[in-house]
């Protein structure tokens, strides 16, 4: 970070990690401690961004991101591909319709060098974002990413939407779309056999993944203390769509707890 910069660029990761998107009217949480936003403390805030942070009640912090799209721009990166994996996409068009791309793995040292190469001082925040299925050199993506107007990878997860998922909970689970233009972003459900809204010429950035209280690490691993990402969204004046763009970094918390 750079306090001297003026115009910054968020980047959004397209690999290896976890992301949780969620909306307050589907939650599940049980209030045990409302944070207000009083209690998030500045750590560096520019003309479109700021990152603050905030003390949970087990002591872990947690940090939030506020992004105004209509000032910051959003880039998505991945690995080189190393692998097309034919047919073997799950989430885009139905079953088997689509590729899956194995991506390799790079260190996050390795992204951060190459981009303030390339931006120098520009850069506001960089974080991982799509989460990945193997733990190998190179690994397929979980769920289908749409970037500057391409479909990039269907996802290969066997926890969603598919005819023999690895648990029965996912033959029913509704996925989200995180969807951004430069001045707007949205949540959405998303639609595996059409696409939708992927599928849209106008939607040139999406990510999908579980609403947070859907997510394996909640589901199946009952709602384990880890790190996570959880992302929501702010209409910030209550009249045009939706332009901030909140995330949130829990190092040692439950994804309830994150999302409360």
């Amino acid at each position: 970070m750079n306090t001297s910069a003026t115009k910054l660029t968020s980047k959004i990761f397209a690999f290896s990690h976890l992301l949780s998107i969620f909306n307050t009217t589907n939650s599940c949480v049980t209030a045990r401690k409302l944070i207000s936003y009083s209690d998030y403390q500045p750590l560096h805030v520019i003309d479109g961004a700021g990152l603050y942070q905030t003390t949970l009640i087990n002591d872990n912090q947690a940090y939030l991101q506020m992004i105004d799209l209509s000032k910051i721009q959003i880039d998505q990166l991945v690995g080189e591909v190393a692998n097309i994996g034919f047919d073997q996409g799950k989430y885009y068009h139905g079953e088997g319709n689509y590729y899956s791309l194995f991506f390799k793995m790079k260190l996050f040292s390795e992204i951060t060098k190459e981009y303030k190469q390339l931006y120098k001082n520009q850069i506001f925040s960089i974080i991982n974002c799509a989460f990945f299925e193997q733990y190998k050199p190179s690994t397929q993506l979980s769920f289908p990413i749409k970037v500057n107007g391409k479909i990039i990878t269907a996802g290969n997860s066997p926890y969603g939407l598919i005819s023999k998922p690895k648990h029965e909970f996912y033959s029913q689970v509704c996925l989200k779309a995180l969807v951004w233009d430069k001045k707007h972003v949205y949540i959405t459900d998303y639609e595996p056999v059409s696409g939708a809204p992927l599928n849209q010429t106008n939607v040139q950035n999406a990510i999908v993944t579980y609403q947070y209280s859907d997510h394996p690490a909640k589901v199946l691993a009952h709602n384990q203390v880890n790190r996570y990402h959880v992302i929501g969204i702010l209409n910030r004046d209550g009249v045009n769509c939706d332009e901030l763009l909140l995330i949130l970094t829990v190092k040692g918390a439950t994804l309830d707890a994150a999302a409360e």
